[in-house]
């Protein structure tokens, strides 16, 4: 993902307008504006910094869509641990319903793997 993409989703997960992230990191909305909308465009280290801080993610979160240190330590457990690992990151902030719905489907699919097995 961009950083355009990867800005979007930290600022979903902690329900942050534009106005709101310019507030906390005294960076121009219409600046955070043009980071949203323009694909390829990064904003220089300092401000990548706040921005990560705000957000309470790493800078590497913004410009790679994960961690290089927690996917480095994941990967050696199994292939698919870094998508479990974003899934899981995507849900953080999830209501307690929300995870029961979506444990439930897992459940309905293991359940029907299960079966035709």
């Amino acid at each position: 993902m961009s950083f355009n993409e990867n800005l979007k989703e930290a600022m979903y997960c902690k329900n942050l307008t534009t106005i709101q992230l310019a507030a906390l990191t005294n960076i121009n909305s219409g600046t955070i504006s043009n980071y949203l909308k323009t694909k390829g465009s990064m904003p220089p280290a300092d401000k990548a910094l706040k921005l990560a801080k705000a957000l309470d993610v790493s800078v590497d979160f913004l410009i790679n869509g994960y961690d290089t240190k927690i996917e480095s330590s994941i990967t050696h457990k199994s292939p698919f641990s870094i998508e479990v690992f974003k899934l899981a990151t995507k849900m953080n902030n999830f209501e307690k319903n929300e995870l029961a719905i979506i444990s439930n489907m897992i459940d309905l699919i293991v359940k029907n793997k299960a079966g035709t097995e």
